[in-house]
């Protein structure tokens, strides 16, 4: 029998009784009461639920990996589902991907039991959720500043393409041509490969005038002779670049022969084991938007040579910087890039990675000449690799200061002063990333890419 009918009842009945009458107030009083708690209980349960599936799937998204996104989203759906407080229960999560890959849907409910509305027969409250999450990337350019010095030779350096492409993919996801996203790829080693189409930007006359062997310039540059300019985005057309020229006639790079009658004779197979280009290392990959052209450029890094991790660092501060605007060409000059600094919903950011310490020896030719000839203000090599470092680090602050975010990776265990090193250069200390392994290393690109990523709620 319902409350109203029993209401009605009373009324009619001429004997009806002050206690019957009570009794049937009181019921419509606690019933009132307990829906009134109880709702309040259910927007308690919608909350939890919601914030719930909109943590798991933020959480998520930036990977939208099939393979494991059921198992992470369900972890950190259920670690941020609030039951405590209510003895709630989440019955069921659902999600599902656009054939995009960018969009990640989110469907759960939940229930608790009642409380005073059991006495009107409703056992439980339940509730459903939904969240939408866009997975989208900040307009950006990025310069991937990677070590391809000789230590990196053989695991190592397949470690690091592996995981740059960790990265490459998630920022691309199933894009070919990736709308305001543009990167581009720096290996560096004792010099930076600018690419032989860029012979304009050298001193005039002075390819010309070298004896390259049967071969030609590789495309590596020399550091700038004064510091201030080694330091520094200058352009070329003020300040002229001499190429990358190992010279023969040490036990390192013995090439040319000459016989009695003062006929020279090269060594073949010139290249980067031997010869005026010894130790180059792949040519830089101007920044693009297309997926392809980036996957190649990794897949073409190759580890020769020693390390100067402040070459490679200006070199991705010439990539990013305004001031070298049509002067790089390809899909640099199709896009207008680089664009200026804090242009409107653009960011720039470089990743500089290295496995080693800055090095100069005596019998080793690099960006700086030879030690002997005092190029870094020194002969002594303790004190050359410590104005290395000094170069770096203003480098580095010199990029944060024009706008652009740094992340700096150390993979299998750089000195401390090094690391030290690297992690002042990044932007914040969660942007340095000490990677002594190659899980590590991983992890680090990852996480990286995952700060890149624009995540928001879009319902």
């Amino acid at each position: 029998m319902s409350l109203m009918s029993m209401i009605s009842r009373f009324r009619k009945a001429e004997e009806g009784a002050v206690l019957p009458f009570v009794g049937i107030v009181s019921l419509a009083l606690i019933g009132a009461t307990g829906f009134g708690i109880d709702a309040a209980r259910l927007m308690l349960l919608h909350s939890s639920l919601q914030r719930a599936i909109d943590a798991g799937a933020l959480s998520t998204v930036a990977k939208l990996d099939t393979a494991t996104i059921d198992v992470e989203l369900r972890k950190f759906a259920v670690a941020n589902f609030n039951d405590g407080e209510i003895g709630g229960t989440l019955d069921s999560l659902t999600w599902t991907i656009s054939s995009d890959n960018k969009t990640l849907t989110v469907k759960a409910s939940a229930s608790a039991p009642a409380t005073l509305m059991k006495i009107l027969g409703v056992q439980t409250i339940s509730t459903s959720a939904e969240s939408v999450i866009e997975r989208s990337t900040n307009g950006l350019e990025l310069a991937l500043v990677l070590d391809n010095t000789g230590s990196m030779k053989g695991t190592p350096l397949t470690s690091l393409k592996s995981a740059a492409n960790t990265l490459v993919n998630t920022l691309y996801g199933n894009d070919a041509v990736a709308k305001n996203l543009y990167v581009g790829i720096v290996p560096f080693s004792q010099s930076v490969n600018v690419g032989t189409s860029h012979t304009s930007w050298m001193k005039s006359g002075s390819i010309a005038a070298l004896d390259w062997g049967g071969t030609s310039w590789g495309g590596c540059v020399e550091a700038q002779s004064v510091k201030a300019d080694d330091i520094s985005d200058t352009v070329p057309s003020s300040k002229p670049i001499t190429p990358y020229y190992w010279p023969d006639g040490t036990d390192t790079n013995n090439w040319i022969s000459v016989d009695q009658n003062g006929k020279k004779t090269y060594a073949k197979n010139l290249g980067t084991s031997l010869g005026p280009n010894m130790n180059c290392p792949a040519e830089v990959t101007r920044l693009t938007p297309k997926k392809a052209t980036v996957v190649a450029a990794i897949s073409a890094m190759k580890a020769v040579g020693n390390t100067h991790i402040n070459f490679g660092a200006v070199w991705g501060w010439r990539m990013l910087s305004p001031k070298w605007r049509g002067l790089w060409g390809g899909d640099m000059a199709t896009y207008n890039l680089p664009l200026d600094y804090y242009t409107k919903n653009m960011n720039k950011a470089a990743v500089i990675m290295t496995d080693g310490e800055n090095t100069m020896t005596e019998k080793v030719y690099t960006a700086y000449g030879w030690l002997a000839d005092k190029k870094l203000g020194t002969a002594d090599k303790d004190a050359a690799v410590t104005e290395l470092n000094d170069r770096l680090a203003t480098v580095c602050t010199a990029m944060k200061n024009s706008g652009i975010i740094i992340y700096t990776i150390a993979f299998n265990g750089p000195d401390e002063t090094t690391q030290k090193l690297l992690s002042s250069c990044a932007s914040q200390n969660a942007f340095y990333f000490n990677s002594p392994t190659t899980a590590a290393l991983q992890s680090a690109f990852k996480q990286i890419a995952d700060s890149l990523s624009n995540l928001r709620v879009s319902k």
